[in-house]
C-alpha cells in the first residue's frame, strides 16, 4: 500500500495501459467478425449475379403424366382453346373472305401473257382519263416490264400469283388514281411488284437451302422488280406479297390513298413510307395544274414600307374617299409543291393447312 502511494503516477498509468489494451482486444475482436460478416454477404451477392447471368436453370423431371380421365379432358380442352385461338388470327389476318384477291386458278402461260396486255392497256387509258402524268417512255406496264417488252416471252410457273398480283396492282393503282384532288399535279413513276415466279427451291449444300430465291437465268435486274427491305412474311406462319409505288404529287393525294388502302377491308399492311425531294427532271415533268377557276396569282407583290406610316395613311385616306369599309383581300404567296413518295405495301395471306398423310401412307 505504501508502495501505491509512492508511485500513484506509475500505477494510474499502468491501469490506462490495461484498459487500451483490452479496448483494444475488444475492437479486433468485433473487427474480425465484420468482416466475416461482410465476406459471407459478398459471397452471396456474387452467388446470386452468377446466377442472373446464367439464367433459370429448371430441374429435369422425368415423371410421366399419367393419362387420367381428367388428364386427358384437360388436354383436349387446352387443344381447343388453342385452336381457336389459331382459327381467330388467321381470320383477323386474312379480312373479310368476300374481299380476298385471289388469282384465276385456271390461267396458263399463253392466257396469263394476253391478261396482261388487256391490263396494260387499261391502265393506259385510266391514266389519261384521269389526267395521270405518267414518265415519256413508261408504258404502264407495272411490275411486267420483262413480259409486255419482250414480245413472246410469259411467265413459266406460279401463273396463279402472278395474276393475283396482277388484280392487286390494279386495285392499287385504281386508289392511287381516285385519290388525287381536283387539280392537284400527279405523275405516275412506277408500280414494282416482288417477282415470285423466278423464284426457284434452292437446294441441299447450297446457303439457304430450303428457302426459295431468284433464278440466276431469269434475273434480269428489271426496274418494275425489287427484293422488300421490309416485310410481314413468316415462313409456314404468313405470306405476303410485296409491292412499291413510286409517284409524285400532293400531300393530300398520299393521305388520301394511304387511308383507303388502310380502310378497304382488304389484308394491306403499308410497310414503309418514304418522301423525298423531286429531282429537276420530275418536276419538270409534273408541272403545275391550276385547280379550275383558281385565280391566278401575281407574280411579283409590291410590299413598299411593309405596313408603315405612308401604308397606313394611304389606306386610310383611300377608304374615307370612297366612303366605305376596306375588304380583306387574301392573297397566295406560297403554293404547295409537289414531293416524291414512295409507299410499300404488303398483301397478306394465310398458308393454306395441308391435311396430315394417314399413318403408313408414304408422303408426297
Amino acid at each position: 500500500m505504501d508502495n501505491f502511494k509512492k508511485n500513484k503516477l506509475f500505477y494510474v498509468g499502468l491501469s490506462l495501459v490495461g484498459v487500451v489494451f483490452l479496448a483494444g482486444i475488444y475492437f479486433s475482436v468485433v473487427s474480425v467478425l465484420d468482416q466475416r460478416k461482410t465476406t459471407l454477404a459478398l459471397e452471396k451477392v456474387k452467388k446470386e449475379t452468377a446466377a442472373l447471368l446464367a439464367g433459370h436453370v429448371f430441374a429435369h423431371d422425368d415423371r410421366a403424366i399419367s393419362l387420367t380421365d381428367d388428364n386427358v379432358k384437360n388436354a383436349a380442352k387446352d387443344l381447343a382453346e388453342l385452336n381457336e385461338q389459331l382459327t381467330a388470327l388467321r381470320i383477323s389476318i386474312a379480312s373479310n373472305p368476300e374481299l380476298i384477291i385471289r388469282g384465276k386458278q385456271s390461267t396458263n402461260s399463253n392466257e396469263l401473257n394476253a391478261t396482261l396486255k388487256q391490263s396494260v392497256d387499261e391502265w393506259k387509258k385510266l391514266a389519261v382519263d384521269h389526267d395521270v402524268k405518267i414518265l415519256p417512255n413508261d408504258q404502264c406496264d407495272f411490275g411486267f416490264r420483262r413480259y409486255i417488252r419482250n414480245p413472246g416471252t410469259s411467265p413459266k410457273r406460279e401463273f396463279q400469283r402472278v395474276d393475283q398480283q396482277r388484280m392487286i396492282i390494279d386495285f392499287l393503282y385504281r386508289q392511287l388514281v381516285e385519290s388525287r384532288p381536283v387539280g392537284a399535279p400527279l405523275l405516275l413513276l412506277s408500280v414494282d411488284r416482288e417477282p415470285v415466279e423466278t423464284f426457284v427451291l434452292i437446294p441441299e449444300g447450297k446457303p439457304g437451302a430450303g428457302t426459295y430465291g431468284p433464278e440466276n437465268e431469269s434475273s434480269r435486274n428489271e426496274n418494275d422488280e425489287f427484293s422488300p427491305t421490309r416485310t410481314f412474311d413468316r415462313m409456314g406462319l404468313v405470306e405476303t406479297l410485296s409491292f412499291r409505288l413510286r409517284f409524285a404529287g400532293t400531300t393530300p393525294t398520299l393521305r388520301t390513298f394511304v387511308n383507303k388502302v388502310r380502310n378497304s377491308g382488304r389484308a394491306f399492311a403499308i410497310t414503309s413510307v418514304e418522301v423525298r425531294l423531286p429531282a429537276p427532271e420530275i418536276t419538270k415533268a409534273i408541272g403545275i395544274i391550276a385547280a379550275p377557276g383558281a385565280p391566278a396569282a401575281p407574280a411579283v407583290i409590291s410590299l413598299p414600307n411593309f405596313f408603315g406610316a405612308e401604308d397606313t395613311a394611304a389606306s386610310a385616306s383611300k377608304a374615307r374617299t370612297s366612303g366605305s369599309t376596306p375588304k380583306d383581300v387574301r392573297t397566295l404567296v406560297f403554293k404547295e409543291t409537289p414531293s416524291e413518295f414512295i409507299v410499300q405495301i404488303d398483301y397478306l395471306s394465310i398458308p393454306e393447312e395441308k391435311p396430315a398423310a394417314p399413318e403408313g401412307e408414304a408422303k408426297k
